[in-house]
Order: C-alpha cells, then sequence, then structure tokens
C-alpha cells in the first residue's frame, strides 16, 4: 500500500513530459517511413518493371498509411488529454511511459505486414498492437480523469466517454479476427477504425469565473 502511495505523489511538470513524448511520437513515425524503400530493377529504364515494383509495395504504403494515420491519431488524442491534466503524479508518468513504449512498438508490426501482407498471423499481429496500444491508452485516459483533472474540466467529461473508448480496441480485434477469413477485409477495419477517434472528444470547460461564482453560493 505505501508503494502504491508513492505513485500518487509528485507534482511534476507537465512541460517536460509533453516535451519527451512529442520526441517518442516523431521518432515514430520516422522509423515507419524508413521501410519503404526504392525497388531495385533489372532493367532501371523499364517503365513496366518499376510498375510491377511499385505495385508490389502497395501493401507496404498501405500498412504505413494506416500506422500514420493511428499514431497521429494517438498523438492529437494524447496531448488532448495531457492538457488537461493539472501536473503529473508518479502514477501518471509511468503510465504515460508503458503507453510510448507501446507506441514505439508499432514499427515492428507495420513492417511485418508490409513483408507478408498475405499472412494471416502478421495481419492479425498488427490488429492486436492496436489494440493493446489503445488499452494503454485509455487507462492513461482513465487515470487523468479520476486522479489530476483540471476543475474547469471535471464537470464537462462525457459520462460515457469510458464505454465509447473501447470501440478502438473491439474493432482493431475484430480486424485480427477477420484476417483469418479475409486479408482485404482486415485492412479495410483497420483503416475504418481510427476515424472513430479522428478528433478528440467535444467539451465545454468552465470558465474560472464561472466556478467562482459557483463556490460563492
Amino acid at each position: 500500500m505505501n508503494l502504491l502511495r508513492r505513485f500518487t505523489q509528485g507534482e511534476l511538470r507537465l512541460g517536460r513530459i509533453e516535451a519527451f513524448s512529442d520526441g517518442v511520437f516523431a521518432i515514430i513515425v520516422t522509423l515507419l517511413v524508413l521501410d519503404l524503400k526504392v525497388p531495385p530493377l533489372k532493367d532501371p529504364a523499364s517503365v513496366a518493371d518499376l510498375g510491377h515494383a511499385l505495385i508490389e509495395q502497395l501493401p507496404r504504403l498501405l500498412s504505413w498509411l494506416i500506422s500514420f494515420i493511428i499514431v497521429c491519431k494517438f498523438w492529437l488524442n494524447h496531448n488532448h488529454i495531457l492538457g488537461q491534466a493539472r501536473h503529473a503524479d508518479y502514477g501518471m508518468v509511468w503510465i504515460n511511459s508503458i503507453f510510448l513504449m507501446g507506441q514505439s512498438f508499432i514499427p515492428f508490426p507495420t513492417a511485418l505486414i508490409g513483408e507478408y501482407s498475405s499472412n494471416p498471423l502478421a495481419v492479425a499481429l498488427f490488429g492486436c498492437v492496436f489494440a493493446l496500444n489503445t488499452v494503454l491508452f485509455i487507462v492513461l485516459q482513465t487515470y487523468i480523469r479520476r486522479r489530476l483533472i483540471k476543475p474547469e474540466f471535471a464537470d464537462q467529461q462525457d459520462p460515457y466517454l469510458f464505454a465509447k473508448s473501447w470501440v478502438g480496441p473491439a474493432f482493431y480485434l475484430l480486424g485480427a479476427a477477420a484476417a483469418w477469413v479475409s486479408i482485404k477485409a482486415a485492412f479495410v477495419i483497420y483503416l475504418i477504425t481510427p476515424l472513430f477517434f479522428i478528433t478528440p472528444p467535444r467539451y465545454q470547460p468552465k470558465s474560472p469565473a464561472a466556478h467562482s461564482v459557483e463556490a460563492s453560493r
């Protein structure tokens, strides 16, 4: 119990945590594009050979596109939820670090599905990794909302946000399951899933003046 209590201590500045997180996200999107390589050609002047080679690269391009969109979605929502925190404590720092660890793993399944796009296991693993990353974000989001939320945001949270957040993991796992039946269907599911959370949830924060009026009543 003393150890758990220690994790709720500390009032750390959010600026350094945000800067570190942004740096990790920047590295991740850079690593994603490194898997896209210029294909070798037997005849460098052959239009047909280049066209065929580019067609063969389509799975890599699609996996890069899906991963890039999802990582950007994670970054946007991560920036949103950290902006609602008063400060950081040790628990939040470690939860955020574990979340970033999951994010840093994303280039591996992206490269795997690009290389073995017809392999159901590779396609299914892709969905499982994103499902796990979404769960890690839900944990971070829930911790901030319950322990570190700013007063002006406390009364403006969607009470159903926690339940809605599980749409992401459910769809990614659905895509992972679909990979064993239809790889094309799995790709479609992976592509549309981040669109559910392409923007953070809406809220109407109360102004400090409004809180002062309510407090004086």
